[in-house]
């Protein structure tokens, strides 16, 4: 099945996004918690972190995991006193 524009965008894009210092899922879920507080709290992104927000960029199923883990952690906070 050939590609539709919007796909070959998609992966063009992902092509040109790569790094030399990519990293996997495994490694950005575990490192997701750590870069989620940094963005809730509005501080700059680490290096440390940094490939963690690179590969949340690029990655479907790890970005959906990043918003479900913000979505957590946003009402987790609204319930404190």
């Amino acid at each position: 099945m050939p590609l539709d524009t919007k796909q070959l965008k998609r992966l063009l894009s992902a092509v040109e996004d790569t790094r030399e210092d990519e990293i996997h899922c495994d490694e950005c879920l575990a490192g997701m918690a750590e870069f989620a507080e940094t963005q809730l709290v509005g501080m700059e992104v680490p290096a440390a972190v940094q490939r963690i927000q690179a590969h949340i960029l690029t990655c479907p199923e790890c970005t959906e995991e990043f918003e479900l883990l913000l979505e957590i952690l946003r009402s987790s906070s609204s319930d404190l006193p």
